[in-house]
């Protein structure tokens, strides 16, 4: 039976989808909540694996409801797509096995986890500083009972240490590097993983940062979340992304130089920044720099206050000045907390990369590259 190819626009599905880089998709599913997370699936080129970075809500707004394709799973595996050369991105009869990597475990991201399970193969992969808190209270932790939806039964089938590497076994005494190097970023809750694509150049942060976007979302914590620890996992990933840029930097000025060509301009690739919601290809320097100033002004008392409501139990503010294109939304307590610990350490006055710009302190790696 053919099927339509589903296009940009197309209502046959409660998922859009485009190509994000040679390799990697972005799929953004209108969901019963509201919430549009952003799911990304990179087809890898040397292992016979799909790479999920979670998998949304696994419900569609209420038009959609009768829609052909509402799940994840069937819609990556029976949906054609313009995108993909007319092709659903996992075919029969031989398809990819999957590796689900969890950003994090709120609702709107790990819902559909459970569609993966048949079979037994799938990977799921979360960060291992958060072990405790996902098998605690999943209900309370992923926001499941606020949502009023039940969590889903999964079990966790490695926990991501920092800065490891995923690698795929061939068999007993082989094994592939995937070019992934997971980073461990609590803050907006405490098992927040960031991965890294060495191939593609591509940072996928779920939530702890994002664009307002169109749909003006806030770079939210919730009761469970910490600003301090997310201030030095956003140091943490604004150091590595420097690091990878100044090395794609001295390989495009050697690679320049094979070329034996005067006139030739160096071109580098720098790192791009995806995130669980809004933003899929900013540029990762830049905007973790934006989000930094944005950071100290709340700290210094300069972003206003502009929306004060009780929320999850906690008194929550808002704090946001026009123009930005990001702003913050925590319980007060949060950035009282932030305020208080950063208070003389250079934070309030310089922000997390100051120490970047130190005396004796350089990135340059050309000589290790």
């Amino acid at each position: 039976m053919s099927m339509d190819v589903l296009t940009e626009d197309d209502q046959s599905s409660s998922f859009h989808v485009q190509r994000l880089n040679g390799s990697t998709f972005c799929i953004r599913e209108d969901d019963a909540f509201g919430e549009h997370p952003l799911i990304y699936a990179k087809v890898h080129t040397r292992a016979p694996v799909i790479l999920l970075s979670d998998t949304g809500c696994d419900e569609p707004r209420e038009d959609l409801q009768h829609s052909r394709f509402t799940h994840l799973r069937q819609f990556l595996e029976e949906c054609p797509l313009a995108c993909n050369g007319n092709r659903p991105l996992n075919p029969g009869p031989n398809k990819r096995k999957y590796i689900i990597i969890c950003s994090h475990c709120h609702y709107d991201h790990i819902s559909g986890i459970t569609q993966f399970l048949e079979g037994g193969e799938t990977q799921i992969i979360a960060s291992a500083a958060g072990r405790d808190f996902i098998e605690s209270d999943l209900e309370t932790h992923g926001l499941f009972k606020f949502a009023d939806r039940v969590a889903p039964w999964y079990q966790v089938t490695r926990w991501a240490q920092a800065f490891e590497k995923l690698w795929w076994h061939i068999d007993a005494s082989r094994k592939l590097d995937l070019a992934i190097t997971f980073i461990q970023t609590p803050g907006h809750t405490p098992d927040s993983l960031a991965f890294y694509d060495h191939k593609e150049m591509h940072l996928y942060v779920g939530d702890s940062l994002y664009e307002e976007g169109k749909d003006g979302m806030a770079i939210i914590w919730p009761p469970h979340g910490s600003m301090i620890e997310w201030a030095f996992s956003m140091q943490k990933l604004q150091y590595f992304v420097k690091s990878e840029n100044a090395r794609a930097v001295a390989k495009a000025k050697v690679d320049a130089e094979a070329e034996s060509d005067d006139d030739l301009d160096v071109v580098e690739q720098r790192v791009k920044l995806a995130a669980g919601h809004q933003t899929h290809s900013a540029d990762a320097e830049e905007i973790l720099g934006k989000l930094e100033r944005l950071f100290v002004k709340a700290l210094r008392n300069e972003l206003p206050v502009t929306k004060k409501e009780y929320h999850l139990g906690e008194a929550y503010y808002t704090w946001r000045e026009v123009g930005w294109g990001m702003h913050f939304s925590a319980p007060a307590r949060l950035m009282d907390e932030a305020r208080s610990f950063f208070r003389g350490t250079g934070m309030v006055e310089k922000g997390w990369s100051f120490s970047l710009s130190l005396p004796g302190v350089s990135l340059d790696i050309s000589a290790t590259s």
